[in-house]
């Protein structure tokens, strides 16, 4: 980027007029000494320090999403409403398919759990029904007298382990029938919360896909890699933004200093600012920061510079935008008791710098002292008094 300089007052104030002389017209400035300011002159863009970037939501199963609705570029929004929304088919497809597998495993712990009383009560019936022969059996093995057949005593008692064997058995039975019962139960429960989990997700994906504005702000589209703005109907993946809403309450102006000129501009020094948007008014800042690393500016300007951030001092967000170019003069120092006067109208002899000047008695030579040089302009210290007239 070419580095310029701005004059201040003096420059402003300096009237150019046309003086008779003989028979040519001579352009000339009338001089009017004052303060001169030495700056170094680039533009720059319009940014924030903070901006929130919204793009696709992070939903199971999606990897690409449809732009189903995007809210005008430029609009003012408000915290929690909509900007852009996504097309959600196949999240309310899912669903469905989650609410009938939901609805059917609902039904199966329904089921098992009336099985399953109508299987314990009849575990309690085998139970007692073995427990009363168990006793039966004990009480005839222990009704024997000497009287009966030893055949028949001991056909008591191998009735009696046999009672006791089968009552055993149904305590068993049951033990192991309720343990089973239990783990189907907890299967078919945990399957239940595990839908019920994935349907609350899904419910939450679909109300993700209508994205909404997580803080007051102005709507800005991102382009993509190709310069192209989103548009409704454009897919875009997980990792793509699609717009950034910016906080106009930390407003900055992005910039660039030549290589050659980035030694003299140091952090703290003024700047003014003018914006091609806002042409009538000035606005001032200083330099925030400026860049470590130099780098080529662009393919089509490959020239070396060092980025910079201008911090203002009076932003105004009700006119000012991101992305707003800005033309910006970073101030060196001020020459007082000085004159601006274009380097072509001063001629060189024996090393000594000379002017032309004009008045009622003709044209004359006037030797002038100068201080400084910027854009084109030559900043003249001594020499020249206010109400000389300088030939151009």
């Amino acid at each position: 980027m070419k580095s310029l300089a701005r004059n201040s007052l003096p420059l402003m104030l300096a009237l150019l007029s046309l003086v008779g002389c003989g028979s040519e017209d001579l352009e000339v400035l009338v001089v009017q000494k004052g303060d001169v300011t030495l700056s170094i002159q680039t533009t720059g863009e319009l940014s924030t320090e903070q901006t929130v970037e919204l793009g696709p939501p992070a939903v199971k199963y999606s990897w690409q999403h449809k732009l189903s609705y995007l809210i005008p570029e430029g609009t003012w929004v408000e915290q929690g409403q909509k900007v852009m929304a996504f097309d959600a088919q196949q999240q309310y497809s899912r669903l469905r398919d989650l609410q009938n597998n939901l609805a059917t495993e609902k039904q199966r712990l329904e089921s098992q759990s009336l099985d399953n009383t109508q299987e314990k009560e009849q575990l309690e019936l085998d139970i007692a029904e073995a427990k009363m022969e168990l006793e039966k059996a004990t009480l005839k093995a222990s009704n024997v007298d000497n009287l009966m057949a030893r055949i028949d005593v001991d056909k008591l008692k191998i009735d009696r382990q046999v009672a006791e064997l089968n009552y055993r058995m149904a305590v068993a039975r049951q033990n192991n029938r309720l343990e089973q019962m239990e783990v189907n139960r907890e299967i078919t429960h945990s399957e239940v919360q595990r839908l019920e989990s994935e349907l609350n997700e899904q419910l939450q994906a679909i109300q993700a896909m209508e994205v909404k504005a997580p803080r007051d702000g102005l709507v800005v589209y991102l382009p993509n890699n190709e310069g192209d703005k989103p548009a409704e109907g454009d897919q875009f993946s997980l990792i793509q933004k699609v717009v950034e809403i910016p906080d106009l309450n930390s407003l900055i102006i992005e910039t660039t200093v030549d290589e050659q000129m980035a030694y003299k501009v140091q952090v703290g020094d003024k700047v003014e600012i003018r914006m091609d948007a806002i042409p009538e008014r000035t606005f001032n800042g200083k330099v925030a920061s400026m860049g470590r690393i130099v780098r080529v500016k662009s393919r089509r300007e490959p020239s070396k510079v060092f980025d910079a951030i201008i911090e203002l001092d009076d932003a105004d967000s009700s006119v000012m935008r991101p992305g707003m170019a800005a033309r910006l003069s970073i101030v060196q120092k001020v020459v007082s008791d000085a004159v601006s006067i274009p380097q072509h109208a001063i001629f060189y002899r024996d090393g000594a710098a000379f002017v032309r000047t004009t008045s009622l008695t003709g044209e004359s030579e006037q030797s002038v002292t100068i201080a400084a040089r910027q854009a084109g302009e030559a900043i003249v210290t001594e020499g020249l008094n206010n109400g000389d007239e300088v030939i151009l």
